[in-house]
């Protein structure tokens, strides 16, 4: 069974009030793994300390472009002090992928930056956000950036509901690029064209197809996030764990 961890962003107001306590509610709802940003800072001793009570465990560590390239060693030592299994990065500059030899150059980009951490043993992920399916030339921005990278060296963690909001059918792309996804975002929306977010398994996503996929092609990491909310973000977080374990168990017995 692939292992389902929280993006803390969907705890961001939680973590501001009360830190501790949210990390505590984290793992009591169930969840084993937690995927976060960066270097932890100042709340590093804390964290720790969290982890060792409460048995939580870090997937990914995510980190900007800019220290991904200037401090590769950096980003492997917190990858090895906090076990995380991977480095993920989440954006792109705008004004760096105006063009298909813009893309060409952020795969290239990309190459250096997973084969530096692939000498340290970290996978190297991006995490899409939708503007990866703007066509330059009659070629989706996406297609360009997969064909120019090597699979050695470089992984995706799609974000369902941001390959929808770019006009793609979630299940379709995550079956084009099975063999390269080690990570998966799972978020859900009610329905178009607003697209609010909605507790996973409860939209419009086809997530049981896509839950089938992570399955049969052994992804990993599944990891839960929303942004924004009809309940509180607590509840919806535990209920999207609720949905995943029950769709992942549904689909075991019928494999």
């Amino acid at each position: 069974m692939p292992d389902i961890g929280l993006q803390l962003y969907t705890l961001r107001d939680d973590l501001k009030a009360d830190f501790e306590g949210t990390i505590r509610a984290v793992a009591q709802m169930g969840y084993e793994y937690i995927e976060t940003t960066g270097f932890m800072g100042e709340h590093s001793p804390t964290v720790k300390q969290l982890l060792r009570e409460t048995g939580l465990r870090i997937a990914g560590l995510g980190f900007d472009l800019p220290t991904l390239e200037t401090q590769p060693d950096a980003v492997t030592d917190a990858c090895k002090e906090w076990n995380a299994h991977y480095a993920v990065t989440f954006w792109i500059d705008e004004a760096q992928r105006q063009s298909a030899d813009d893309w060409k150059r952020i795969a290239e980009r990309f190459n250096r930056i997973g084969e530096s951490l692939a000498t340290g043993g970290v996978p190297f992920l991006y995490h899409l956000h939708g503007y990866e399916f703007t066509k330059y030339d009659g070629k989706r921005a996406i297609d360009i950036l997969m064909e120019n990278t090597d699979p050695r060296y470089f992984h995706l963690e799609p974000d369902t509901y941001w390959v929808e909001y770019g006009g793609v059918d979630a299940r379709a792309f995550c079956e084009q690029y099975a063999e390269r996804i080690r990570a998966l975002h799972l978020k859900d929306y009610s329905s178009k064209p607003e697209m609010h977010d909605i507790e996973v398994g409860e939209g419009a996503i086809d997530m049981r197809g896509i839950l089938r996929l992570a399955l049969q092609h052994g992804w990993r990491w599944l990891i839960i996030e929303q942004e924004r909310y009809l309940r509180t973000p607590i509840e919806s977080a535990a209920r999207c764990l609720q949905n995943v374990q029950r769709i992942l168990q549904e689909l075991r017995s019928e494999l």
